[in-house]
């Protein structure tokens, strides 16, 4: 991602992280961030398989829709930039393209780019051991996240910049519906 709309994101990823900071019973860490990340993988997997025509009956909750997929996709890329953000860090603008690449091997790469991500902010918070090898960083570790995110909405047709900023004004009426912000 360019820098400047990378530094536009990480600008509403500071203000909306403030804002739900309010809203959660714990201080969040890089960990909690990450955890998070997973469960809007989760979310965003739902959307996909729904979208895909498979019955995601027994998985769905009738009192809480998600089925939006750029906004699902826009709570990933949330909780990636909170990662880095809460370690006081931030991932490295990567100018040049994403990889062409279908819906389900751009879903698998963000699959494991989240789970690096992941693995450095169990590492950087102490709940984890520092593994063989040579593990990214957490700034490293959110760059591939972000890059394989962009990579998904590309073969999924959607401009994740765009879906991040339309996410982050539903996010600020919610807090301000709270009297936050």
């Amino acid at each position: 991602m360019k820098a400047d709309r990378l530094d536009r994101l990480l600008a509403l990823t500071r203000r909306l992280r403030g804002g739900f900071a309010l809203t959660a019973p714990e201080p969040w860490t890089p960990s909690t961030a990450a955890a998070e990340a997973t469960v809007q993988l989760g979310h965003l997997a739902l959307c996909l398989l729904r979208h895909g025509a498979a019955d995601t009956s027994a998985l769905q909750d009738a009192q809480r829709p998600i089925d939006d997929i750029g906004d699902e996709l826009a709570d990933v890329l949330l909780a990636l930039l909170s990662t880095a953000t809460l370690a006081g860090t931030a991932p490295v603008a990567d100018p040049r393209p994403v990889q062409v690449l279908d819906q389900g091997p751009a879903l698998l790469l963000l699959l494991v780019a989240t789970g690096q991500l992941a693995e450095a902010a169990l590492v950087h918070d102490r709940l984890r051991h520092l593994p063989t090898g040579t593990p990214p960083s957490i700034p490293e570790a959110c760059s591939a996240a972000v890059t394989a995110a962009e990579t998904l909405a590309q073969a999924l047709g959607l401009d994740l910049p765009d879906e991040f900023e339309s996410m982050a004004e539903d996010a600020g009426k919610f807090l301000r519906s709270r009297g936050i912000g």
